[in-house]
Protein backbone atom coordinates (compact mmCIF):
# COMPACT_ATOMS: atom_id res chain seq x y z
CA UNK A 1 0.00 0.00 0.00
CA UNK A 2 3.19 2.01 -0.45
CA UNK A 3 1.69 4.01 -3.42
CA UNK A 4 -1.70 5.05 -1.59
CA UNK A 5 -1.72 8.55 -0.04
CA UNK A 6 -3.24 8.78 3.41
CA UNK A 7 -6.77 9.49 2.77
CA UNK A 8 -6.97 6.58 0.28
CA UNK A 9 -5.42 4.44 3.60
CA UNK A 10 -8.40 5.81 5.49
CA UNK A 11 -11.00 4.95 2.84
CA UNK A 12 -9.44 1.39 2.32
CA UNK A 13 -9.15 1.06 6.07
CA UNK A 14 -13.14 2.36 6.32
CA UNK A 15 -14.05 -0.24 4.10
CA UNK A 16 -12.16 -3.24 5.31
CA UNK A 17 -13.77 -2.68 9.05
CA UNK A 18 -16.99 -2.35 7.29
CA UNK A 19 -16.52 -5.74 5.35
CA UNK A 20 -14.83 -7.44 8.22
CA UNK A 21 -18.93 -6.68 9.78
CA UNK A 22 -20.69 -7.18 6.83
CA UNK A 23 -19.23 -10.62 6.63
CA UNK A 24 -19.33 -11.74 10.13
CA UNK A 25 -22.91 -10.64 11.09
CA UNK A 26 -24.07 -11.94 7.71
CA UNK A 27 -22.25 -15.40 7.51
CA UNK A 28 -23.54 -15.96 11.11
CA UNK A 29 -27.20 -15.43 10.12
CA UNK A 30 -26.87 -17.86 6.77
CA UNK A 31 -24.95 -20.07 9.48
CA UNK A 32 -27.67 -20.40 11.96
CA UNK A 33 -30.56 -20.65 9.23
CA UNK A 34 -28.61 -23.99 8.32
CA UNK A 35 -27.99 -24.38 11.32
CA UNK A 36 -31.94 -24.44 11.98
CA UNK A 37 -32.80 -26.05 8.30
CA UNK A 38 -30.43 -29.23 9.73
CA UNK A 39 -31.07 -29.64 13.37
CA UNK A 40 -33.69 -32.21 12.73
CA UNK A 41 -31.16 -34.29 11.09
CA UNK A 42 -28.46 -33.47 13.77
CA UNK A 43 -31.04 -35.25 16.20
CA UNK A 44 -32.30 -38.01 14.98
CA UNK A 45 -29.25 -39.01 13.35
CA UNK A 46 -26.90 -38.31 16.69
CA UNK A 47 -24.23 -36.21 15.35
CA UNK A 48 -21.38 -35.73 17.77
CA UNK A 49 -20.95 -31.94 18.36
CA UNK A 50 -17.87 -31.54 17.28
CA UNK A 51 -18.43 -33.09 13.86
CA UNK A 52 -20.99 -30.13 13.77
CA UNK A 53 -18.57 -27.72 14.33
CA UNK A 54 -16.08 -28.89 11.76
CA UNK A 55 -18.73 -28.91 9.12
CA UNK A 56 -20.14 -25.32 9.78
CA UNK A 57 -16.31 -24.39 9.59
CA UNK A 58 -16.11 -25.70 6.21
CA UNK A 59 -19.89 -24.05 5.29
CA UNK A 60 -18.59 -20.94 6.63
CA UNK A 61 -15.79 -21.17 3.38
CA UNK A 62 -18.85 -21.94 1.51
CA UNK A 63 -20.81 -18.65 2.90
CA UNK A 64 -17.60 -16.85 1.74
CA UNK A 65 -17.33 -17.88 -2.04
CA UNK A 66 -20.96 -17.73 -2.65
CA UNK A 67 -21.86 -14.05 -1.06
CA UNK A 68 -18.51 -12.62 -1.36
CA UNK A 69 -19.93 -9.91 -3.67
CA UNK A 70 -23.16 -9.19 -1.90
CA UNK A 71 -20.40 -8.92 1.40
CA UNK A 72 -18.22 -6.12 -1.03
CA UNK A 73 -21.68 -4.56 -2.23
CA UNK A 74 -22.85 -3.68 1.25
CA UNK A 75 -19.14 -3.11 3.07
CA UNK A 76 -19.18 -0.14 -0.16
CA UNK A 77 -22.50 1.13 0.73
CA UNK A 78 -22.24 0.91 4.31
CA UNK A 79 -18.62 2.88 4.35
CA UNK A 80 -19.31 5.13 1.66
CA UNK A 81 -22.97 6.42 3.26
CA UNK A 82 -21.43 6.82 6.74
CA UNK A 83 -18.73 8.94 5.56
CA UNK A 84 -21.35 10.58 3.45
CA UNK A 85 -23.61 10.85 6.80
CA UNK A 86 -21.08 12.78 9.02
CA UNK A 87 -20.04 15.58 5.90
CA UNK A 88 -16.69 13.26 5.69
CA UNK A 89 -17.31 13.12 1.69
CA UNK A 90 -18.04 16.75 1.43
CA UNK A 91 -15.08 17.54 3.10
CA UNK A 92 -12.75 15.56 0.49
CA UNK A 93 -14.68 17.26 -2.37
CA UNK A 94 -14.59 20.57 -1.07
CA UNK A 95 -10.74 19.93 -0.75
CA UNK A 96 -9.99 19.53 -4.27
CA UNK A 97 -10.77 16.13 -4.72
CA UNK A 98 -13.22 14.72 -7.19
CA UNK A 99 -15.52 11.04 -6.91
CA UNK A 100 -13.52 9.81 -9.37
CA UNK A 101 -10.61 9.86 -6.87
CA UNK A 102 -12.11 9.00 -3.71
CA UNK A 103 -13.43 5.87 -6.09
CA UNK A 104 -10.29 4.74 -7.12
CA UNK A 105 -8.75 3.47 -4.08
CA UNK A 106 -11.70 1.18 -3.55
CA UNK A 107 -11.70 0.40 -7.22
CA UNK A 108 -8.27 -1.04 -7.00
CA UNK A 109 -8.55 -2.82 -3.73
CA UNK A 110 -12.07 -4.32 -5.20
CA UNK A 111 -9.69 -5.45 -8.10
CA UNK A 112 -7.61 -6.93 -6.32
CA UNK A 113 -10.31 -8.94 -4.10
CA UNK A 114 -11.64 -10.06 -7.33
CA UNK A 115 -8.43 -11.97 -7.99
CA UNK A 116 -8.67 -13.36 -4.79
CA UNK A 117 -11.99 -14.62 -4.42
CA UNK A 118 -11.43 -16.47 -8.02
CA UNK A 119 -8.28 -17.79 -6.38
CA UNK A 120 -9.94 -18.94 -3.43
CA UNK A 121 -13.31 -20.48 -5.17
CA UNK A 122 -11.02 -22.02 -7.31
CA UNK A 123 -7.69 -23.04 -5.30
CA UNK A 124 -8.43 -23.31 -1.83
CA UNK A 125 -12.30 -23.51 -1.29
CA UNK A 126 -12.63 -26.94 -3.44
CA UNK A 127 -10.64 -29.88 -1.18
CA UNK A 128 -12.67 -28.07 1.78
CA UNK A 129 -15.66 -28.03 0.10
CA UNK A 130 -15.12 -32.03 -0.61
CA UNK A 131 -14.91 -32.37 3.03
CA UNK A 132 -18.19 -30.66 3.96
CA UNK A 133 -19.98 -32.29 1.74
CA UNK A 134 -18.52 -35.74 2.61
CA UNK A 135 -19.66 -34.59 6.39
CA UNK A 136 -23.04 -33.68 5.15
CA UNK A 137 -23.75 -37.26 3.40
CA UNK A 138 -21.97 -39.68 5.26
CA UNK A 139 -22.12 -38.41 8.54
CA UNK A 140 -25.04 -36.01 9.23
CA UNK A 141 -27.00 -38.23 6.77
CA UNK A 142 -25.61 -41.06 7.47
CA UNK A 143 -25.63 -42.30 3.31
CA UNK A 144 -23.88 -44.91 2.86
CA UNK A 145 -20.15 -44.34 0.75
CA UNK A 146 -21.06 -47.53 -0.93
CA UNK A 147 -23.88 -46.19 -2.97
CA UNK A 148 -21.03 -43.79 -4.67
CA UNK A 149 -18.53 -46.72 -5.00
CA UNK A 150 -21.24 -49.06 -6.42
CA UNK A 151 -22.33 -47.89 -9.92
CA UNK A 152 -24.81 -49.48 -12.60
CA UNK A 153 -25.40 -49.35 -15.96
CA UNK A 154 -22.04 -47.52 -16.86
CA UNK A 155 -22.10 -46.00 -20.54
CA UNK A 156 -19.23 -44.67 -22.04
CA UNK A 157 -18.10 -43.62 -25.33
CA UNK A 158 -14.44 -43.97 -26.60
CA UNK A 159 -14.86 -42.35 -30.16
CA UNK A 160 -17.52 -41.99 -32.26
CA UNK A 161 -19.11 -45.54 -33.15
CA UNK A 162 -16.79 -47.22 -30.36
CA UNK A 163 -18.64 -47.37 -26.99
CA UNK A 164 -18.34 -50.01 -24.02
CA UNK A 165 -21.28 -51.37 -21.32
CA UNK A 166 -20.76 -52.03 -18.13
CA UNK A 167 -23.70 -53.71 -16.08
CA UNK A 168 -22.12 -52.86 -12.12
CA UNK A 169 -18.62 -51.66 -11.30
CA UNK A 170 -17.09 -51.12 -7.85
CA UNK A 171 -14.83 -47.49 -7.64
CA UNK A 172 -12.98 -48.80 -4.30
CA UNK A 173 -11.83 -52.13 -6.04
CA UNK A 174 -11.08 -50.98 -9.25
CA UNK A 175 -13.74 -54.20 -10.97
CA UNK A 176 -16.95 -54.71 -12.61
CA UNK A 177 -19.42 -57.06 -13.83
CA UNK A 178 -20.66 -57.79 -17.11
CA UNK A 179 -18.67 -55.59 -19.76
CA UNK A 180 -19.29 -55.36 -23.67
CA UNK A 181 -17.52 -53.38 -25.96
CA UNK A 182 -19.05 -52.46 -29.13
CA UNK A 183 -17.53 -51.08 -32.96
CA UNK A 184 -19.88 -49.62 -35.54
CA UNK A 185 -18.89 -49.39 -39.01
CA UNK A 186 -21.48 -47.56 -41.52
CA UNK A 187 -23.99 -47.69 -38.54
CA UNK A 188 -23.73 -51.63 -38.31
CA UNK A 189 -22.20 -53.61 -35.55
CA UNK A 190 -18.90 -54.81 -36.88
CA UNK A 191 -17.49 -56.57 -33.60
CA UNK A 192 -18.75 -56.82 -29.92
CA UNK A 193 -16.29 -58.01 -26.96
CA UNK A 194 -18.41 -59.43 -23.98
CA UNK A 195 -16.55 -60.61 -20.80
CA UNK A 196 -17.80 -61.66 -17.14
CA UNK A 197 -15.44 -59.07 -15.43
CA UNK A 198 -13.25 -56.11 -15.85
CA UNK A 199 -10.68 -55.10 -13.80
CA UNK A 200 -8.25 -51.91 -13.52
CA UNK A 201 -4.31 -53.25 -13.38
CA UNK A 202 -1.35 -51.09 -13.35
CA UNK A 203 -3.31 -48.51 -15.12
CA UNK A 204 -4.82 -50.35 -17.76
CA UNK A 205 -8.14 -52.36 -17.84
CA UNK A 206 -7.94 -55.84 -18.32
CA UNK A 207 -11.43 -58.23 -19.40
CA UNK A 208 -11.36 -61.46 -18.00
CA UNK A 209 -12.91 -64.59 -19.39
CA UNK A 210 -15.02 -63.35 -22.36
CA UNK A 211 -15.52 -63.75 -26.26
CA UNK A 212 -14.94 -60.99 -28.80
CA UNK A 213 -17.21 -61.67 -31.80
CA UNK A 214 -16.54 -60.17 -35.35
CA UNK A 215 -18.85 -59.82 -38.43
CA UNK A 216 -18.41 -58.87 -41.82
CA UNK A 217 -20.07 -56.80 -44.90
CA UNK A 218 -22.36 -59.78 -45.72
CA UNK A 219 -23.35 -60.65 -41.84
CA UNK A 220 -20.74 -63.68 -41.00
CA UNK A 221 -19.83 -63.87 -37.61
CA UNK A 222 -16.08 -65.14 -36.53
CA UNK A 223 -15.53 -65.27 -32.50
CA UNK A 224 -13.01 -65.86 -30.25
CA UNK A 225 -12.47 -66.83 -26.86
CA UNK A 226 -10.08 -65.26 -24.11
CA UNK A 227 -9.33 -65.53 -20.82
CA UNK A 228 -7.49 -62.26 -20.19
CA UNK A 229 -7.99 -59.93 -23.14
CA UNK A 230 -6.15 -55.87 -22.76
CA UNK A 231 -8.08 -52.86 -23.53
CA UNK A 232 -5.68 -50.34 -23.97
CA UNK A 233 -8.57 -48.08 -25.91
CA UNK A 234 -10.75 -46.97 -22.31
CA UNK A 235 -8.52 -44.26 -21.00
CA UNK A 236 -11.10 -43.48 -18.13
CA UNK A 237 -10.44 -44.38 -14.73
CA UNK A 238 -12.32 -45.54 -12.11
CA UNK A 239 -12.59 -42.39 -10.46
CA UNK A 240 -14.58 -41.25 -13.92
CA UNK A 241 -17.10 -44.09 -13.63
CA UNK A 242 -17.82 -42.39 -9.66
CA UNK A 243 -20.86 -41.04 -8.86
CA UNK A 244 -19.60 -37.44 -7.88
CA UNK A 245 -20.21 -35.78 -4.58
CA UNK A 246 -22.01 -31.95 -5.11
CA UNK A 247 -22.32 -29.99 -8.37
CA UNK A 248 -20.51 -28.73 -10.82
CA UNK A 249 -19.73 -25.34 -9.13
CA UNK A 250 -18.36 -27.33 -5.95
CA UNK A 251 -15.33 -28.35 -8.45
CA UNK A 252 -12.40 -26.58 -8.76
CA UNK A 253 -11.62 -25.04 -12.27
CA UNK A 254 -8.91 -28.20 -13.14
CA UNK A 255 -11.62 -30.73 -11.69
CA UNK A 256 -14.20 -28.85 -14.22
CA UNK A 257 -12.49 -28.65 -17.08
CA UNK A 258 -11.37 -32.50 -16.65
CA UNK A 259 -14.89 -33.49 -16.08
CA UNK A 260 -15.87 -31.56 -19.50
CA UNK A 261 -12.49 -33.35 -21.54
CA UNK A 262 -13.91 -36.37 -20.19
CA UNK A 263 -17.55 -35.52 -21.26
CA UNK A 264 -15.89 -34.65 -24.96
CA UNK A 265 -13.79 -37.78 -25.32
CA UNK A 266 -16.92 -40.00 -24.06
CA UNK A 267 -20.31 -38.30 -25.65
CA UNK A 268 -21.71 -37.14 -22.56
CA UNK A 269 -23.75 -33.44 -22.42
CA UNK A 270 -21.35 -31.04 -21.13
CA UNK A 271 -23.28 -27.86 -21.87
CA UNK A 272 -23.71 -27.03 -18.27
CA UNK A 273 -20.45 -27.62 -17.39
CA UNK A 274 -19.20 -25.47 -20.09
CA UNK A 275 -21.07 -22.66 -19.25
CA UNK A 276 -20.33 -23.13 -15.02
CA UNK A 277 -16.64 -22.94 -16.12
CA UNK A 278 -16.43 -19.63 -17.73
CA UNK A 279 -18.71 -18.29 -15.08
CA UNK A 280 -16.49 -19.17 -13.17
CA UNK A 281 -14.52 -16.15 -14.23
CA UNK A 282 -17.00 -14.18 -14.90
CA UNK A 283 -18.59 -14.50 -10.89
CA UNK A 284 -15.72 -13.05 -8.89
CA UNK A 285 -15.44 -9.73 -11.68
CA UNK A 286 -18.79 -8.87 -9.86
CA UNK A 287 -16.74 -7.83 -6.85
CA UNK A 288 -15.72 -4.96 -8.62
CA UNK A 289 -18.92 -4.33 -10.90
CA UNK A 290 -20.88 -3.83 -7.74
CA UNK A 291 -18.91 -1.01 -5.99
CA UNK A 292 -19.14 0.99 -9.38
CA UNK A 293 -23.14 1.35 -8.78
CA UNK A 294 -22.65 1.81 -5.16
CA UNK A 295 -20.31 4.66 -4.55
CA UNK A 296 -22.16 7.05 -6.66
CA UNK A 297 -25.50 6.03 -4.82
CA UNK A 298 -24.37 6.23 -1.29
CA UNK A 299 -22.04 9.30 -1.38
CA UNK A 300 -25.02 11.57 -1.63
CA UNK A 301 -25.70 12.51 1.93
CA UNK A 302 -29.84 13.39 0.81
CA UNK A 303 -29.56 9.49 0.16
CA UNK A 304 -27.09 8.31 2.40
CA UNK A 305 -28.15 6.99 5.85
CA UNK A 306 -27.23 3.36 6.82
CA UNK A 307 -31.37 1.98 6.21
CA UNK A 308 -31.05 3.16 2.65
CA UNK A 309 -27.82 2.15 1.52
CA UNK A 310 -28.87 -1.90 2.89
CA UNK A 311 -31.99 -1.39 1.28
CA UNK A 312 -30.48 -0.44 -2.00
CA UNK A 313 -27.98 -2.87 -1.26
CA UNK A 314 -30.24 -5.93 -0.89
CA UNK A 315 -32.51 -4.06 -4.04
CA UNK A 316 -29.28 -4.44 -6.07
CA UNK A 317 -28.14 -8.11 -5.12
CA UNK A 318 -31.49 -9.31 -5.26
CA UNK A 319 -31.65 -7.93 -9.48
CA UNK A 320 -28.10 -9.22 -9.67
CA UNK A 321 -28.79 -12.82 -8.69
CA UNK A 322 -32.24 -13.16 -10.11
CA UNK A 323 -31.27 -12.12 -13.48
CA UNK A 324 -28.10 -13.96 -13.16
CA UNK A 325 -30.26 -17.17 -12.65
CA UNK A 326 -32.36 -16.50 -15.26
CA UNK A 327 -29.49 -16.11 -17.80
CA UNK A 328 -27.79 -18.81 -16.54
CA UNK A 329 -30.76 -21.32 -17.31
CA UNK A 330 -31.38 -19.87 -20.44
CA UNK A 331 -27.89 -20.91 -21.57
CA UNK A 332 -28.02 -23.87 -20.07
CA UNK A 333 -31.35 -24.89 -22.64
CA UNK A 334 -29.64 -23.12 -25.47
CA UNK A 335 -32.04 -20.17 -25.23
CA UNK A 336 -29.12 -17.76 -25.74
CA UNK A 337 -25.02 -17.76 -26.46
CA UNK A 338 -23.24 -19.20 -23.61
CA UNK A 339 -21.36 -15.44 -23.78
CA UNK A 340 -24.90 -14.04 -23.14
CA UNK A 341 -25.37 -16.25 -20.14
CA UNK A 342 -22.15 -15.53 -18.80
CA UNK A 343 -21.59 -12.47 -19.24
CA UNK A 344 -24.67 -10.73 -19.79
CA UNK A 345 -25.36 -9.48 -16.49
CA UNK A 346 -21.48 -8.35 -15.44
CA UNK A 347 -22.26 -6.48 -18.43
CA UNK A 348 -25.31 -4.98 -17.68
CA UNK A 349 -24.29 -3.68 -14.23
CA UNK A 350 -20.94 -2.76 -15.53
CA UNK A 351 -22.77 0.01 -18.11
CA UNK A 352 -25.20 1.12 -14.90
CA UNK A 353 -22.30 1.88 -12.48
CA UNK A 354 -20.22 3.33 -15.12
CA UNK A 355 -23.19 5.80 -15.79
CA UNK A 356 -24.15 6.38 -12.20
CA UNK A 357 -20.23 7.13 -11.97
CA UNK A 358 -20.22 9.71 -14.68
CA UNK A 359 -23.28 11.78 -14.00
CA UNK A 360 -23.14 11.64 -10.13
CA UNK A 361 -22.01 14.64 -8.63
CA UNK A 362 -18.35 15.13 -8.68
Amino acid sequence: MLFFKKIDRYLIQYFFVSFLVVMVAIGFTIIVINMVGELRDFIDHSVPVVDILQYYVYFGGWVVKAFFPVFVLLSALFSISVLARKNEILAMKASGLSLYRIAWPLLIVALIMSVGHFYYSEYLFPPANKKRLEIKEFTIKKRSKHRYQQVTDVYRQIEPGYFYTIATFNVGRGEGKDLKVYRTKDNRLSQITTASRVVFIDHEWVAEDGIVRSFDDSAHESFTQFARLSLPDIKDKPVDLSKRIGKPEDMGLEELQGYIDLMKRTGGPYIREAIDLRLKYSYPLSSFIVILISIPFASNPRRGSIAVSFAGGALIALIYFVLFRILQSAGYNEKIPAWVAVWGVNGVFFLVGAVSMLKARK
